[in-house]
């Protein structure tokens, strides 16, 4: 069995994302899931052995402290070395429209493996930009609830007792976007090609074509080659 699309080089390519979108993009997975599995060490009971794969719970909270760090870190680097492509990002973002409905409502055919026509997409499909909504906002609310609740003395005692219903609240959704992200993203079929654009940067442009035909009629098609 398959998991991964195959990866083909002999084919018509196309860049998809840069380098510092798939640095930070692959920082945050890493960050993300090691503060994930060291926080339900913290959130759940009797998980002895998840604790003890990271040297007890105090080496489980030790290690989520410090993935906390570095995914912040990954953040300030986006903004700093890519801060077009999140203004690009977010334009793209606020370009919902019947189209992305459309994909949104065709989308649990193809999911099930259906052949479905997809309406023309932008750079990031209707599911991809409800994802860049909840997904970063999660992350945010988890970075500020988390710091708060480590420097506690220095914040408001209210701010503090609403830091830690908010962090379980956010990890759960993120959690949740999360896996289907990483599904969609890599493994599932029709979506697949995906994962080779965050991980070596470049899809088939056959693929380009049909899963997001405005994006690539508009950055290599004629609409390009006119501007």
């Amino acid at each position: 069995m398959q998991w991964l699309t195959e990866y083909k080089p002999d084919v018509e390519r196309v860049e998809r994302f840069n380098f510092v979108a798939r640095l930070t993009h692959w920082g945050h997975t890493v960050t993300f899931l090691l503060c994930l599995f060291t926080g339900l060490v913290l959130f759940l009971d009797g998980v002895d052995w998840l604790a003890a794969i990271f040297g007890g719970y105090g080496g489980a909270g030790l290690v989520h402290r410090i993935a906390a760090v570095f995914l912040t870190i990954f953040i300030v680097i986006f903004v700093l070395f890519d801060f077009k492509g999140i203004i690009n990002w977010i334009k793209d973002i606020l370009r919902f429209g019947m189209n992305d409905i459309k994909f949104v409502m065709k989308f649990p055919l193809e999911f099930f493996g259906f052949e479905v026509k997809v309406p023309p997409q932008t750079r990031f499909n209707g599911g991809e930009k409800g994802n860049s909504i909840v997904t970063p906002t999660m992350v945010i609310l988890l970075v500020l609830s988390g710091y708060i609740m480590w420097f506690p003395a220095i914040f408001p005692a209210g701010l503090v007792r609403v830091a830690y219903p908010t962090h379980d609240i956010a990890m759960i959704l993120a959690t949740c976007m999360v896996c289907m992200h990483g599904y969609l993203g890599s493994f599932h079929p029709g979506s697949g090609e995906s994962f080779w654009g965050m991980w070596k940067g470049t899809v088939r442009s056959d693929w380009a074509k049909h899963h997001h035909a405005t994006w690539y009629e508009e950055t290599y098609g004629d609409k390009s080659d006119a501007e």
